[in-house]
C-alpha cells in the first residue's frame, strides 16, 4: 500500500515500522520536499540497513526511475532501503542555467541532508553504508553529493550523466568508490562531451566527456594506473584501483543510447534502453561490497 503524508497530518515526521512503499515529505528551506521511501520486507525498524538515493533524470520523477531500475526487487532480496528523491518541478539544482530549481537557488545538499538525518535517527539505516546512483541529471547529482557530503554518502554510480565546466572543487578526505555508465550513441549527453548552443541552457557550459569524467574520479580518488581492463560483447569495462580498498569503474557501450542498460524505458518516446549490461545488477554489487567506515 501507498501511504501519503501530508503537513497537516500529526504523523507527519513519522518513522514507518513496517516494510512497504510509502510517500514522504519533508520541510527543507521553507518547501514540503517530497520522496518515495521503499522498505523491503525484512525490515523492522531495529536492524540497521543500508540506504540506497535514486536520483531521477530532468522532466522524469521518483516513481519513473523506481520503474527503470527495478530497485525495489533487488532490495527486497538483498535486503536494502530505497529511497527516490524528488525533483522540485522535475529537475534539480545542478549548477546549470536557467532551470527552476537553479533559479530559485535550491540546496539539494540540505534536501539530501535532511533526509539522511530523518531516516538515521529512526529508520533503522547504517549511516556507513548510504549510497547514492542516478540517471542523467540524477545522476550528476549524485556526484555532486559525493564531493559535497564526502563523510555521508559511502560511494556513487552513475549513468548517462557528465559533469559541468567550471568543475567543483571536491576536495574529499577519502577515495569515493565510484561506478560510471555512458553509451557512445547518447546524443542526450554526449559521450564525448559539448559546449551548448548559445540558446540551450547548456550554453554556459562545457559538458565533459565520459572518460574525462572518469579522469576526474581517478584524479580525485588517486588511483593507479593502467586500469584492468575487459569486454563483453559492446560493453568494455575498466577498472582503477584507488587507496583504501577503492575503484573507479568505468563501462563504455559501443552504441548504447541516453537511458538506463538493462532498465525499462521512462517514457513512451524514450530510446529503448541498452540491453548490453544490467546496470542495476552491476550498480548494487559494486555498492553491497563496500563497508568502509566513514569519518564523522
Amino acid at each position: 500500500m501507498l501511504v501519503a503524508l501530508v503537513a497537516s497530518e500529526p504523523e507527519y515526521y513519522r518513522h514507518e515500522t513496517t516494510a512497504g512503499d510509502y510517500v514522504k515529505k519533508i520541510d527543507i528551506e521553507g518547501r514540503h520536499r517530497e520522496f518515495r521511501l521503499h522498505l523491503p520486507p525484512r525490515y523492522n525498524g531495529a536492524r540497521r540497513m543500508p540506504i540506497l538515493l535514486a536520483f531521477h533524470g530532468s522532466s522524469a520523477s521518483a516513481s519513473v526511475i523506481e520503474r527503470e531500475t527495478s530497485l525495489d526487487a533487488i532490495a527486497d532480496s538483498l535486503g536494502f532501503i530505497v529511497v527516490y528523491p524528488e525533483g522540485l518541478h522535475r529537475g534539480w539544482n545542478i549548477g546549470e542555467c536557467c532551470r527552476y530549481s537553479y533559479v530559485q537557488h535550491v540546496d539539494e545538499t540540505a534536501f539530501v541532508s535532511a533526509i539522511l538525518d530523518h531516516l538515521e535517527l529512526g529508520a533503522g539505516v547504517d549511516p556507513t553504508r548510504v549510497f547514492a546512483t542516478g540517471y542523467s541529471d540524477g545522476a550528476t547529482l549524485s556526484f555532486l553529493l559525493a564531493c559535497n557530503l564526502p563523510t555521508r554518502i559511502t560511494a556513487v554510480a552513475a549513468v548517462s550523466a557528465t559533469l559541468l565546466d567550471p568543475l567543483p572543487a571536491c576536495n574529499v578526505p577519502r577515495p569515493i568508490p565510484v561506478v560510471i555508465i555512458h553509451g557512445t550513441a547518447d546524443t542526450h549527453i554526449p559521450y564525448g562531451g559539448q559546449r551548448g548552443a548559445k540558446a540551450s541552457v547548456r550554453g554556459r557550459h562545457q559538458t565533459l566527456s565520459a572518460p574525462e569524467v572518469a579522469r576526474f574520479w581517478v584524479e580525485r580518488d588517486r588511483c593507479s594506473e593502467p586500469p584492468r581492463t575487459s569486454s563483453s560483447g559492446r560493453v568494455v569495462r575498466s577498472e582503477y584501483d584507488c587507496p583504501s580498498g577503492a575503484s573507479v569503474l568505468f563501462y563504455t557501450i559501443d552504441g548504447g543510447e541516453h537511458g538506463w542498460p538493462g532498465g525499462g524505458r521512462g517514457w513512451i518516446f524514450s530510446p529503448e534502453p541498452p540491453s548490453d549490461m544490467n546496470a542495476t545488477d552491476s550498480i548494487v554489487t559494486f555498492f553491497m561490497r563496500q563497508r568502509p567506515t566513514l569519518p564523522r
